[in-house]
C-alpha cells in the first residue's frame, strides 16, 4: 500500500473516488460518505485536501475526504474515510488513512479533526474510539412500522392545521424554524435562499409540509419527506417516510404540539402508501429522543462525528500546506 496527498481533484481522480464510492455502496448496500461530502465531490470539492491510499498494482482501495472549514480561532477539518471492504481487514488503510490526514492538519498548523463514522451499532467499539478520539455528536438512525395509521393527534385549542404554500407562508415558516433550531448546525440560521434550495430537491411537495397555525402566527410545522421504495438506509421493497425536521416555536412549547404534529404527519406518511417511518434525531436532543420512543420508534443505528485536537507538527511554521480558502 502507498498513500498519496492531493490538493487538486482532477478529472481522473475524481472518477476513481466515485467508482470506490460506488463499489462500496453495492457491496455494502449504503453510501460510505454524508449526502453533504458527496455532493462536496460532485461540484468540485473546493477546500479539499484528498489522502488516497493505492495497492501494489496502483488501485485505489481507500479515501480520506477532506473539507476545511473557513480560518478561524480552531480550525476544523470535516474528514470521512471510504475504504474497499476488500481491503478492511485489521483495519490498516484506515487507520493509514487517518494518521496521514492527522498529518496534514499538524503540517497546516494543527486544529480540530471531525471524524465522521457511518453505520455504528457501538459508539464505543469503534476504531476512532480505539485511537482516542472523543464523541462530539450522535445521531441516532430511528424506525417505527408504519402499516397501522396512528392515532390522531390532538391539536392545542384555536390551532389548526394546513399544508404549507410556497411564498406566502416563507416568513412564517423561516421565523419558527430558526427559533426552534437556533444553533443547529443543519436546520438553523435558514435563509430565504436555502429554504428556496431544499424547496428545489427533487423530492420536494408542498402538501407534504404541515404547518400548525393559530390565527396568523405560525406555531410549528412537520415537514415529511416521502421516499418512496427508494431509499440507502432501509430495504428498497417498502414504501418509506420520514420525519424530516419536526419544530416548535418555544414559545409555544408545553402545549404537546410536537407529539400532535408528528401524529398529524405520521398518519400523512401512512396515507401516501409509507409502510416504514424513519428519522435522524441528536442524542443530545433527550425530550426529542423520549418523544420518538413514546411513539414507538427505535435505534436502529448511529451516525456519530468523533473529534480530536491536533497539535501543529514541528515544522508547521514553514510548511507550504496551509488552509485552503473556503
Amino acid at each position: 500500500m502507498r498513500l498519496q496527498l492531493t490538493t487538486h481533484l482532477d478529472d481522473d481522480v475524481l472518477a476513481e473516488i466515485l467508482d470506490l464510492i460506488e463499489v462500496t455502496t453495492r457491496i455494502d448496500g449504503h453510501r460510505p460518505v454524508g449526502e453533504h461530502k458527496y455532493a462536496h465531490l460532485a461540484v468540485g470539492a473546493s477546500a479539499w485536501t484528498g489522502v488516497l491510499a493505492r495497492d501494489e498494482g496502483g488501485a485505489l482501495i481507500g479515501y480520506a475526504h477532506t473539507r476545511w472549514g473557513a480560518p478561524g480561532a480552531v480550525p476544523r477539518v470535516a474528514v470521512e474515510l471510504v475504504v474497499h471492504p476488500e481491503h478492511r481487514g485489521g483495519g490498516e488503510v484506515a487507520r493509514a488513512l487517518l494518521a496521514e490526514t492527522c498529518g496534514v492538519v499538524g503540517r497546516a498548523g494543527g486544529g480540530r479533526l471531525w471524524l465522521w463514522v457511518h453505520r455504528v451499532e457501538d459508539p464505543a467499539d469503534t476504531l476512532a474510539a480505539e485511537l482516542g478520539f472523543t464523541v462530539q455528536r450522535d445521531l441516532a438512525f430511528m424506525t417505527r412500522p408504519l402499516r397501522e395509521a396512528p392515532p390522531p393527534g390532538e391539536l392545542p385549542e384555536g390551532v389548526t392545521l394546513a399544508a404549507y404554500v410556497p411564498g406566502r407562508d416563507d416568513e412564517e415558516l423561516l421565523r419558527v424554524n430558526n427559533a426552534a433550531f437556533a444553533g443547529h448546525p443543519e436546520n438553523g440560521d435558514w435563509d430565504a435562499d436555502e429554504l428556496a434550495r431544499r424547496r428545489a430537491l427533487p423530492w420536494f411537495d408542498p402538501d407534504d409540509v404541515l404547518l400548525a397555525w393559530r390565527g396568523e402566527r405560525l406555531l410549528g410545522f412537520h415537514w415529511t419527506k416521502y421516499h418512496g421504495h427508494d431509499t440507502e438506509e432501509v430495504p428498497a421493497h417498502e414504501p418509506v417516510g420520514e420525519v424530516y425536521i419536526l419544530g416548535v416555536d418555544p414559545a409555544a412549547q408545553g402545549l404537546g404540539l410536537g407529539k400532535a404534529l408528528l401524529r398529524e404527519g405520521l398518519r400523512h406518511l401512512h396515507d401516501r402508501g409509507c409502510e416504514l417511518a424513519v428519522l435522524y434525531v441528536d442524542r443530545a436532543s433527550t425530550g426529542a429522543v423520549r418523544l420518538y420512543e413514546r411513539e414507538g420508534f427505535t435505534i436502529a443505528y448511529h451516525e456519530v462525528c468523533y473529534e480530536d485536537e491536533v497539535a501543529p507538527a514541528p515544522d508547521a511554521a514553514a510548511a507550504d500546506l496551509r488552509y485552503p480558502a473556503p
